[in-house]
């Protein structure tokens, strides 16, 4: 940072009137108002201090009908995200291994006696790796396009049967709260359009039975209830499609789209509540949080079985509530980014299920 801020401050004339100047340890803020077009002059002061090696915030100044807005300048450069290809590949690699492993399972092959038949369980591994690749892609094709740093997918190797726990990427600071609804919903809309026809092959391929006690009952959100009426037609009282490996894989992607698509933390629907709704979004999440406690209260009391919702409360708790800013949130969002948002929105509730797994309990006696 060879040039001082206070000799970057006159540039901004032509971009920004600059009414009050406040130093702080981290920061210098100026309070003024960005001239239009607002988005053109902002790129254009980005460049101004990014290229002298400082991270410049653009935000709403609440407090002051005179300022309206208010330039943070950071006086650090951000850490370039460390790209590790190699890593990538080798948790690739063993999540291959460890959902091949499951979907042998899952296709009731005993590999401990017969371990030449795990081939068995590539339809559901690559399914799978298919509609977890294609979310992170999404993901970060759309951070690519808007020129925001972001990491290859990292897969996440698990136990069988499921053998994964999804996939994620890093990402930078996002240009403005636009982008970061693109980049949020652009993952679990393409997972989910590649989660159908997987689904739907597997409904095909799927017989259907009455469940028997002891066994694991699948929830079905709205979406596989649609697919199963639309290939299988009207099922019986208490009939079902037995779960296959594709199926299997299908319905796991709807649920990790669901899970995703909360508006929490920093999943892919916090990113949204975040854009749409900027620091208010904690109400939203508390609303969640609450409908959480739902259903883990009345899968318990219905069941005496615990809900994968607590699980998943407890991971996202441990991330936190905070969110990251967007670099600049000042640019108000357009018509489009609002339908991204709903369709994301309408996806969370076809792909959402109350109660996602449980163990059918036996009849009651009489």
């Amino acid at each position: 940072m060879n040039t001082s801020v206070a000799e970057l401050i006159p540039k901004l004339g032509p971009y920004m009137r600059i009414g009050e100047v406040k130093s702080g340890v981290r920061f210098i803020i100026l309070e003024g108002q960005i001239y239009e077009p607002q988005t053109e002059n902002i790129s254009a002061i980005r460049s101004i201090f990014k290229e002298s090696g400082y991270t410049p915030l653009f935000e709403p100044n609440d407090g002051s009908t005179v300022d309206p807005h208010r330039l943070k300048i950071g006086l650090f450069s951000l850490k370039r995200l460390r790209q590790r290809p190699w890593l990538n590949l080798l948790l690739l690699a063993v999540t291959l291994i460890t959902t091949t492993i499951g979907g042998a399972l899952w296709a009731d092959v005993d590999i401990f006696h017969n371990p030449l038949l795990i081939w068995k369980g590539l339809p559901y591994s690559l399914a799978l790796i298919l509609i977890l690749g294609s979310h992170e892609l999404g993901h970060y094709l759309t951070c690519r396009y808007y020129g925001v740093p972001a990491t290859l997918p990292f897969f996440i190797p698990f136990l069988p049967p499921f053998g994964t726990m999804g996939a994620v990427i890093r990402m930078g600071l996002t240009t403005n709260r636009r982008t970061l609804i693109r980049i949020g919903a652009a993952g679990p809309i393409v997972g989910f359009l590649v989660a159908i026809p997987v689904t739907a092959v597997g409904i095909m391929l799927a017989s259907v039975d009455v469940m028997q006690p002891g066994t694991l009952e699948f929830g079905e959100p709205l979406i596989f209830k649609f697919l199963v009426w639309l290939i299988k037609g009207p099922l019986e009282p208490g009939q079902e499609v037995v779960m296959n490996p594709l199926v299997t894989a299908g319905w796991l992607g709807f649920l990790v789209t669901s899970l995703n698509l909360l508006p929490l933390s920093q999943l892919d629907g916090g990113h949204i509540a975040y854009g749409v709704f900027g620091k208010k979004r904690i109400w939203l999440a508390l609303a969640t949080y609450g409908l959480m406690a739902v259903a883990v209260v009345g899968t318990y009391v219905r069941f005496r079985q615990l809900s994968v919702w607590l699980v998943w409360a407890a991971i996202t708790l441990l991330i936190g509530f905070r969110h990251p800013p967007a670099s600049d949130e000042i640019t108000p969002l357009s018509v489009t980014d609002i339908v991204i948002a709903v369709a994301a929105l309408i996806i969370l509730v076809l792909t959402v299920m109350p109660i996602p797994l449980q163990v059918i309990p036996p009849p009651s006696s009489s």
